[in-house]
């Protein structure tokens, strides 16, 4: 595989939000996600949530498939879909860089 940039950093969220769309909430951590990855399926996870559950099983949590952290990407646009949201959630409070959830 060729190398890749660093992921940017997480989103630094507001602790509440309420009622967040199903689509921003990671499957393993239940959480919204700061730093959204996806996998080869299309689902997409949590950076460190995936990263802690691929320590231990190398599958994919949600098809069950072989993964591994090479295996997924950046998702640059749930990320901005999230941070919108977010922003819209708390009065503009999303930093886009630096700090984590």
């Amino acid at each position: 595989r060729p190398p890749r940039a660093a992921p940017p950093p997480p989103l630094s969220l507001p602790d509440k939000l309420d009622d967040p769309p199903a689509e921003f909430v990671c499957p393993i951590s239940h959480q919204v996600m700061s730093d959204p990855v996806v996998g080869p399926a299309g689902i997409s996870y949590e950076r460190e949530a995936l990263r802690q559950w691929l320590s231990v099983r190398k599958i994919d949590p949600t098809t069950q498939a072989s993964l591994d952290m090479g295996d997924v990407y950046a998702n640059f646009s749930l990320r901005g879909l999230i941070a919108r949201w977010a922003a819209g959630q708390s009065g503009g409070g999303v930093i886009f860089g630096g700090g984590g959830a």
